[in-house]
């Protein structure tokens, strides 16, 4: 796994998509209203799966969103993730964009088809690799 701040990670095995479209237990608060996140490119959504996704038939689009204040729902960058590749052990890396983040971030998971009936992960920010996991998308 890629080095990762305690302080940084927005949930730990949370359930995602069985529910339909939803946002991480957690944001983080990077502080300042324009903290320059990002500026060397360097800085991403990661997410590992946990437990294997079932029922999900398309997959799911994991998006980083961001604001100026507390819950952020602002869509900044996202990747769609084929639901055959959701299974345990696979990793998944969102590089932000080429704008910068806001203060508040977190991670929104956007269902693409049925809601899954199994399936955790858990979802962080921090650098890229190296990679440890089964797989890389």
């Amino acid at each position: 796994m890629p080095l990762s701040d305690n302080r940084l990670w927005l949930c730990d095995a949370q359930v995602l998509g069985n529910s339909g479209s939803e946002y991480t237990d957690h944001d983080i608060n990077f502080g300042y209203t324009a903290p320059g996140i990002n500026k060397g490119g360097q800085f991403g959504l990661h997410m590992l799966i946990t437990t294997t996704y079932a029922t999900l038939t398309s997959g799911c689009i994991l998006w980083i969103v961001h604001a100026a204040t507390a819950t952020p729902t602002v869509k900044h960058t996202g990747m769609f993730i084929a639901a055959a590749a959701m299974i345990a052990g696979n990793h998944f890396y969102v590089p932000c964009g080429s704008t910068p983040l806001l203060q508040y971030a977190r991670a929104y998971f956007e269902v693409v088809s049925e809601n899954a009936t199994a399936g955790a992960s858990d979802l962080y920010f921090g650098p890229p690799g190296p990679w440890t996991t089964k797989a890389v998308v």
